[in-house]
């Protein structure tokens, strides 16, 4: 799989009382970066790109995220099953990992609220990576 990255510029308001970036705000993180790999697979099909709900979040708090330097969020490996997928994600600063996780999303049918096959598709645009 090709690497995809994003970086992302921490903000003062983001910090906790001890000065690392706080842990809610990582998990908006993860989110930021997992989207923006869906997006980058569903090019010119953005309507499969918002069917998507969160059935599942681990995220390991692995060192210290600071204000005042860059983090890179990259995807380091992502799966589809029948109707989820599965998105690794890891986040560094300054070149040494503070985050990684796991995240499993569940393509949704927006009419009935029910599970729905993902799509051919994105399984190809993954498959291509």
């Amino acid at each position: 799989m090709k690497e995809f990255a994003i970086t992302i510029t921490p903000r003062l308001y983001e910090t906790d009382a001890l000065g690392h970036i706080n842990n809610a705000t990582i998990a908006a993180w993860f989110e930021v970066v997992r989207i923006r790999f869906i997006e980058s697979l569903v090019e010119g099909n953005p309507g499969i790109g918002k069917d998507w709900i969160l059935a599942s979040v681990h995220i390991d708090f692995t060192g210290e995220t600071f204000y005042g330097s860059d983090v890179v969020g990259k995807i380091t490996d992502a799966s589809i099953g029948n109707t989820s997928f599965t998105v690794m994600c890891e986040m560094s600063q300054e070149g040494r990992q503070t985050v990684s996780g796991r995240a499993v999303l569940v393509h949704l049918d927006m009419q009935t609220k029910s599970p729905k096959r993902v799509p051919d598709f994105l399984r190809e645009q993954l498959a291509a990576r």
